[in-house]
């Protein structure tokens, strides 16, 4: 369905689908038959994804020790979890992998992955048990897993690197190699996550967590660098990101009754998930050459594309600024 906006005098056509008559999107990542809910969908499930998240923390971080890479291991945790269990789990698996991604300077033994695991299965249940927080911004997950990180690295007095910081490193660090590296494989895991979800007609692949998964398993068996396959995984966490809130903002359960969310073209969809994991990668790299959060940290990855993400809907907003015109607020209750 096409439908004419105008706005001063300008004219804006843009492919709509119909929510209000149950009608559905051609994007698979698309909201299909109604704006998802603001809150979370699996709250019976409370006992087994506090479980799972427990034991994909310790599962990953065991992979590591016998030989597996973080990623390899977390990817392939994650899919396994989210195909033999309860589809609604596989949220809570791939927070607890993420945490299970860090190294043995942070988490040691078996007692320090089990403590990870509960601290980041409680993070995870204050986010999603507070209106479902952040949802749809890609990289919360891996955002949750890194707090849980932090305290465990904290109790340990093990430095983030953060105090040794400075201006002249980040200065010196933009346009290096390594950033660049860095920025070109996030965004190839953002757009190759957002097409498996649309180019699938199995509508598991279009699971944001199967899809991720699966970019980054691809990503660690083909990549011998294991820095560009954590690049490509952590683009693949911005291609999580619910379409409608990370290009226009719009907040799930938030738009009004009888509203009809803009739907784009393929290529403007695919471009603005690549220029969003270019932001996280950005983000990634200089912190790795300005030695923040150097070696393997439960929930980095996932934290920076996060920020990316923050940062290009915060690009968003400056624009909508700008022409005056703001999709969100148009189409979003109060």
């Amino acid at each position: 369905m096409r439908k004419e906006l105008s706005d001063k005098g300008q004219s804006v056509t843009m492919e709509r689908v119909s929510l209000a008559r149950g009608g559905f999107s051609k994007l698979q990542a698309w909201p299909l038959k109604k704006d998802p809910k603001g809150v979370a969908p699996d709250f019976p499930l409370t006992t087994a994804r506090v479980a799972i998240t427990i034991a994909a923390t310790v599962g990953t971080w065991y992979a590591q020790t016998v030989g597996h890479s973080n990623v390899m291991a977390s990817a392939a945790i994650t899919l396994v979890c989210s195909m033999c269990f309860d589809r609604r789990l596989g949220q809570a698996a791939f927070c607890g992998s993420f945490a299970g991604m860090s190294s043995s300077m942070l988490v040691g033994d078996a007692k320090w992955a089990l403590a990870l695991g509960a601290l980041s299965s409680a993070f995870f249940e204050l986010f999603i048990h507070s209106k479902n927080m952040f949802l749809g911004v890609g990289g919360r997950l891996g955002a949750t897993a890194f707090v849980a990180t932090l305290i465990i690295a904290l109790v340990q007095n093990i430095s983030t690197g953060v105090a040794a910081f400075t201006l002249a490193k980040l200065k010196t660090s933009f346009f290096s190699d390594a950033v660049m590296s860095m920025i070109v494989w996030h965004a190839i895991g953002s757009a190759a996550t957002i097409i498996l979800r649309e180019a699938s007609d199995e509508s598991s692949a279009a699971d944001p967590v199967r899809a991720s998964a699966v970019v980054g398993l691809l990503g660690a068996l083909v990549l011998k660098d294991k820095a560009a396959a954590l690049g490509v995984y952590g683009g693949s966490f911005v291609g999580m990101s619910l379409p409608s809130r990370l290009m226009y903002g719009i907040l799930p359960g938030k738009l009004k009754p009888g509203a009809e969310l803009p739907t784009p073209s393929n290529m403007k969809l695919i471009l603005a998930f690549a220029g969003a994991g270019c932001l996280g990668g950005l983000v990634h790299g200089l912190a790795a050459e300005a030695g923040v959060l150097a070696g393997a940290w439960g929930g980095k990855a996932g934290l920076f594309a996060f920020i990316g993400c923050l940062i290009y809907r915060g690009l968003g907003k400056a624009r909508a600024a700008i022409l005056k015109r703001d999709i969100a607020s148009e189409l979003s209750v109060e």
